[in-house]
């Protein structure tokens, strides 16, 4: 058989097959994004499963670049990364060890410190992307590209990170919006700060001592903030994300193979903080 005959053959076989089905491209991802309700201008929470999305032409650098374009330059995109080797375990170790560790560990650097993995690939796509900025809070960094990202990202506070003058409050503030591409509706990380602005009982303060580099030393700075851990009584994001859903708040659509939802950042967190005191009020 001739080889391009075979290659023919083998071509089709193969794309009837369910992992080669077509995949998607920039422009078709941005035109999935603007259907679900994402407008030029907007600033927006992005949680992402690449996965989800299905095979994308160029890989995960395609779906940040299918944002920015359905966000135009006059928007803004932001992503909760934290930092993948925040050293917040070091209470549990024996003492020598904790004295190893606060004598060589390198201080948070926002420039080189890894996105946390299990947040996924784009997470740390947007870290390292040209032009982006980053928030000075190890545990709650926020990465933001676009026309607000200095303004999202800038006097982040060390103590209630996730709290009045954070990145979480500034997209409740602006107007911003969340949106979640595949990614589970338990990661809300928006949640976190209506759970700072709640009224509840049994809050959990956590202390813990963070690396970072303060004339051209490091420093120990101790931070104090609420526990962002397991919820402190029987409740998860999902059961408030979709309470919000059935009350009507959000839209639902699909990018590329992904179920998708788009939400408006200071409606979601109004009704979360009701939700949450009505519960488990003071």
């Amino acid at each position: 058989m001739h080889e391009f005959a075979r290659f023919a053959r083998d071509s089709d076989r193969f794309a009837m097959t369910p992992a080669a089905r077509i995949p998607y491209t920039r422009s078709q991802l941005a035109a999935d994004i603007r259907a679900l309700g994402v407008l030029s201008g907007d600033v927006v929470m992005l949680h992402v499963s690449y996965k989800a999305i299905g095979e994308v032409v160029g890989g995960p650098n395609e779906v940040v670049h299918a944002l920015l374009d359905a966000l135009t330059p006059s928007g803004t995109l932001m992503m909760y990364v934290g930092w993948n080797d925040i050293p917040d375990h070091l209470h549990e170790l024996p003492e020598a060890a904790q004295a190893v560790y606060r004598e060589h560990y390198p201080p948070f650097d926002p420039l080189t410190a890894r996105a946390v993995r299990d947040h996924g690939v784009l997470a740390e796509c947007v870290r390292t992307w040209p032009g982006v900025r980053r928030s000075m809070n190890p545990e709650a960094s926020v990465c933001a590209i676009g026309a607000r990202a200095a303004w999202i990202t800038g006097d982040h506070p060390l103590n209630y990170g996730y709290g009045a003058g954070s990145p979480f409050a500034k997209l409740v503030e602006v107007g911003g919006r969340v949106l979640m591409l595949g990614a589970p509706l338990d990661t809300i990380t928006l949640l976190h700060h209506a759970e700072n602005r709640a009224r509840m009982r049994h809050k959990r303060v956590v202390r813990y001592a963070v690396p970072l580099l303060r004339d051209g030393r490091t420093v120990w700075v101790n931070v104090e903030d609420f526990d962002t851990g397991d919820p402190h009584d029987t409740y998860t994001f999902e059961q408030i994300a979709q309470a919000h859903l059935a009350a009507g708040g959000g839209r639902r659509g699909r990018v590329g193979s992904a179920d998708s939802y788009l939400f408006d950042a200071g409606e979601l967190v109004s009704f979360a903080v009701d939700w949450l005191e009505l519960r488990f009020g003071e």
